[in-house]
């Protein structure tokens, strides 16, 4: 079985490590292509180009790489289709993701595509799954709320869980701090 997946930032290159790890528990003769990072490398990706090349946002740093984006959305969307995967997993990052997705759909319409990190329509750009539902088949959802919304778009949605979950709740420091009662205890939670 095969697989290409594309991650475009940090997190989703650590979620794709996650992914490829658990597929090849299940499957242990399971082939993997695509984009990822450190994390996905280690688990034997060989990335068609560096991930970091996508790793941008605003439009102060996307206006100056808007053609090379073009063409790296056109040459992983190629190598998808020449690598006849069982399916297409995109993994968050779904400005490039998405794109890559349409051009797939175009080109197989049969082949299946997973997006891993459904985007938050439920509080911004609501519209977006319609499209996604468009190019997307199954979405793998961090949030037990989120399954409806992809479903009311016409794709099958799993909850998979969020993998903050499975990270350390605190560091030993801070663990002290809270039970000593010493100092002030500041809770951030990013993203």
């Amino acid at each position: 079985m095969k697989f290409f997946l594309i991650a475009g930032e940090p997190s989703g290159d650590r979620l794709g490590a996650a992914l490829m790890a658990g597929l090849k528990a299940l499957s242990p003769g399971v082939q993997f292509a695509g984009v990822g990072g450190p994390a996905m490398q280690a688990e034997g990706l060989q990335s068609l180009f560096p991930m970091q090349e996508l790793s941008v946002m605003g439009i102060a740093e996307v206006l100056p790489k808007y053609f090379a984006l073009k063409r790296r959305i056109s040459q992983a969307a190629k190598a998808a289709l020449d690598y006849g995967p069982a399916a297409l997993i995109t993994i968050d990052s779904p400005d490039f993701c998405l794109r890559v997705a349409a051009l797939v759909k175009r080109g197989n319409p049969r082949l299946r595509t997973m997006h891993y990190v459904a985007p938050s329509v439920w509080a911004w750009r609501p519209g977006r799954a319609l499209k996604m539902g468009r190019v997307i088949n199954h979405v793998l959802a961090l949030l037990p709320f989120e399954p409806p919304y992809m479903t009311a778009a016409g794709m099958t949605c799993d909850f998979v869980g969020h993998p903050v979950v499975a990270e350390p709740l605190a560091s030993r420091s801070a663990s002290r701090a809270l039970r000593l009662g010493t100092g002030p205890v500041i809770l951030m939670l990013p993203g």
